[in-house]
């Protein structure tokens, strides 16, 4: 038994991923088997060690930034949770439009965003189904 995103169950992988249409499908289940998740409850506690809850964005973002991998443009960033990518990306010349399903995370990621005085599209929608 292991807890996953606070969830207990049984996870293992039913098949080996041999390739990137194996890494899709595996995901394509996983996404459906947690299709019930409660992300408002996930995020209403923002005081948990999640890591990114923190509000600096994604090392590897940064990285990619730092050796000019991305450069400003426009960006949709899906399943964008308290925003810290989003206005990294904004930060750095970027248009963003940030999505998420959960309203608490929407409020959260507003919070951060006014706070530095940044514009960033935040919709609230439900992108997988």
């Amino acid at each position: 038994m292991v807890k996953l995103n606070g969830m207990e169950g049984d996870y293992f992988l039913k098949e080996s991923i041999h390739n990137y249409g194996d890494l899709l499908q595996m995901l394509d289940q996983l996404l459906k088997e947690q299709a019930h998740f409660n992300w408002n409850n996930f995020y209403s506690d923002r005081k948990r060690e999640i890591p990114f809850f923190v509000n600096q964005p994604d090392e590897n973002l940064v990285e990619y930034f730092e050796k000019n991998i991305f450069k400003s443009g426009k960006v949709l960033e899906l399943g964008c949770g308290p925003g810290r990518n989003a206005i990294y990306f904004t930060e750095n010349g970027c248009r963003v439009d940030a999505v998420d399903l959960s309203e608490e995370a929407l409020e959260w990621r507003k919070e951060r965003a006014n706070d530095r005085d940044l514009s960033i599209n935040f919709i609230k929608e439900i992108f997988l189904t």
